[in-house]
């Protein structure tokens, strides 16, 4: 009799563990998705750079892992960004450049703000899913005031947001370090520009004070930094006294917005959040090749810059911190991952199924946070239509496949193919030696050409 009890007492704890892992299990992670702006793969101390201080995500890096092999899905801002919303390569909506005056986006071929007849975005996905979403910092997207942005556009918050405040974009935004409830051209505004990454934080930890209880919570937190203008104050420069005019500026606001995210990541361990939300850093592409960041800026030796589709264009830091399910000081030099894979991978991991019919360009990246390295099975694309032949920007596409990225521009008849696994550098064009690898990588892209607007 005694036994029996024994083992219906054991049964019993079995069971409720067993229902709490299950539990566990079911749960929706918090997902936060930190977007910095020309923040170069190598403007990181846990990148290699030592001169800049970034302590605070070089913590996040030795808490979490640090991939080495993340894309974005263009040079430029505006269509990198496109993709994090939609699950898909930027030209699929015309997004070949950055939204501009409505003028200037006819010429290019390009609506004056991200289609908003989809109905389906990574928002509004979250939100379907029981997620409370908010959008934070830059847009650009559509919107954002005369003479650089249609007033028509509509607001972030319509694309599945429950709260917004951002710049570059229609709707609530800041006036110096103030609220603002309407929209306004903000780059001539000093006192905004060296706090840009204060106040996104500030808006960001009251939200999640705010709702911490509730919902589970997706945010994109979007800085500015390190995009022009750079004005930092004397304070914030003070530390890097004695390097060259650029660094000195440069520096400075890296360190600032390292700060400010260090506050957030201070904040969420108080809170006790930490088990529960996923943290995600990123760039939308390399370092601008003008103002200070031409000589501050760093791609860590790769080829490119801002704009350019070669690695330093588009290959931007990318780390994830997970407490108790992503492996601390980790590097992941396997993976080849892309900002078009995070809609269906956050979809994964809020336990939402993307709609049928909704072709997805991306893939689901979701074993990375299991640890696992991620195969990519399928190609990763870019097209560039603004050919400046005297520098790196005169690619008019890319594919990458495998091992393989293909470069090229049919108009001048230039070619270059890369081993990107042995040649990270871009230094050795072997497309002569690699006829078969060339025409079929040249296959892939026109394939996926025919399935995009004219």
């Amino acid at each position: 009799m005694q036994n029996t009890y024994l083992y219906i007492i054991l049964f019993c704890i079995f069971f409720i563990f067993k229902n709490e892992e299950i539990k566990a299990q079911k749960k929706q992670p918090n997902i936060i998705f930190i977007f910095a702006d020309d923040w170069g793969y190598g403007d990181l101390g846990s990148y290699g750079n030592q001169e800049v201080v970034t302590p605070n995500l070089d913590k996040m890096a030795a808490d979490g892992t640090r991939f080495t092999q993340f894309h974005v899905t263009s040079g430029v801002c505006s269509p990198s960004r496109s993709s994090v919303l939609t699950g898909h390569f930027p030209a699929k909506h015309q997004v070949h450049a950055h939204f501009a005056s409505n003028k200037m986006n006819a010429k290019r071929n390009m609506p004056n703000y991200l289609n908003d007849s989809l109905t389906v975005y990574l928002p509004n996905l979250m939100q379907q899913a029981g997620y409370k979403t908010a959008h934070f910092g830059k847009w650009h997207l559509g919107g954002g005031g005369k003479p650089h942005g249609d007033p028509s556009a509509p607001e972030p918050k319509e694309y599945g947001y429950d709260e917004t405040r951002v710049w570059n974009g229609n709707g609530p935004t800041w006036k110096g370090d103030q609220k603002w409830e309407s929209t306004r051209y903000m780059d001539d505004d000093t006192l905004w520009v060296q706090s840009s990454s204060r106040i996104v934080v500030d808006e960001t930890i009251d939200f999640i004070k705010r709702n911490k209880k509730g919902k589970p919570l997706f945010i994109n937190l979007w800085l500015k930094d390190p995009h022009t203008p750079l004005w930092p104050s004397e304070a914030q420069k003070e530390p890097f006294k004695g390097l060259s005019p650029s660094k000195e500026t440069y520096y400075a606001v890296l360190k600032d917005a390292d700060f400010h995210i260090g506050r957030l990541l201070e904040y969420i361990e108080k809170a006790g959040l930490g088990e529960n939300t996923l943290l995600i850093f990123s760039s939308d592409n390399g370092p601008a090749n003008y103002g200070p960041s031409k000589e501050a800026g760093s791609t860590a030796g790769l080829k490119g810059r801002k704009v350019a589709i070669y690695q330093g264009g588009v290959v931007v830091p990318f780390i994830v911190k997970w407490k108790n399910h992503v492996k601390k000081n980790a590097i992941d030099s396997t993976s080849v991952l892309s900002s078009v894979d995070l809609l269906p991978t956050f979809a994964n991991l809020a336990k939402i199924e993307v709609p049928k019919d909704y072709k997805i360009d991306g893939e689901n990246i979701a074993t990375i946070f299991d640890n696992k390295n991620f195969n990519r099975e399928k190609p990763l694309f870019w097209e560039w239509r603004f050919t400046n032949l005297n520098t790196n920007h005169w690619a008019e596409g890319a594919v990458r496949l495998g091992d393989w990225k293909l470069l090229f521009n049919d108009k001048i008849d230039r070619v270059e193919l890369y081993n990107i696994t042995k040649d990270p550098f871009e230094k050795f064009n072997t497309s002569e030696e690699n006829q078969q690898i060339v025409k079929k990588l040249k296959q892939n892209w026109m394939d996926w050409k025919k399935e995009l607007p004219q």
